[in-house]
């Protein structure tokens, strides 16, 4: 249900354009190996030590913030986006302690043709991380069912260049809720990537 209500805002507040948004090809790796090829010289990821901007006991959001994505990747460790009591708005990824948090976040939103796509951006000197929550079609045949694809996770940008895609494996993540993002965050105009397509499924031939 929150998956389909917050495709419906999405298409709600960008008319939906009639794009297409094709299955992406490039393989989505996993938690170790996604970074396992970076240069040495690169700032923090995901996977290194933390250089948490606050100090917070564990990933998931308190009873006393709003939680605006929350999902566990198939490595085990969790994604949770997070506004405060305080007026922020943090990134946090780890286990049951925080590796990394970043405190900051702009958001978009953009409607496809049968689907819609909501997306967080964080920086960190160089590096850039995009929660990510998609919706697309896979089928395009007349009188056909559309097959949607659903993913969730983020993305890992150094430089723009794609350093790793950690997609969600729950079986019931919590997608970026645009409302909370609407209310917690600045909106820009258009999505910060659209490297998010890696995390289609691919489609059989």
């Amino acid at each position: 249900m929150n998956r389909l209500l917050c495709i419906a805002a999405i298409c709600g507040l960008a008319a939906c354009s009639g794009q297409t948004e094709g299955n992406g090809s490039a393989e989505v790796k996993s938690e170790p190996a996604a970074l396992e090829n970076a240069p040495a010289d690169t700032p923090p990821t995901p996977l290194a030590a933390s250089t948490a901007s606050t100090i917070v006991d564990a990933v998931d959001c308190a009873a006393s913030e709003e939680t605006i994505f929350s999902c566990k990747t198939s490595g085990g460790k969790r994604i949770a986006v997070c506004a405060t009591g305080s007026g922020k708005v943090e990134y946090r990824f780890g286990s049951k302690q925080p590796e990394l948090v970043l405190s900051g976040g702009r958001w978009a939103a953009a409607a496809y043709s049968g689907g819609g796509e909501a997306q967080i951006a964080f920086d960190n000197g160089a590096t850039r991380y995009v929660v990510f929550s998609r919706m697309v079609r896979t089928n395009f045949e007349a009188d056909e069912p559309n097959y949607p694809a659903i993913s969730d996770g983020v993305l890992v940008l150094r430089k723009d260049k794609v350093v790793a895609t950690l997609t969600c494996a729950d079986a019931d993540p919590m997608p970026v809720q645009y409302d909370a993002a609407e209310k917690h965050m600045k909106q820009q105009d258009e999505l910060v990537t659209y490297e998010t397509e890696r995390a289609d499924p691919i489609k059989a031939e």
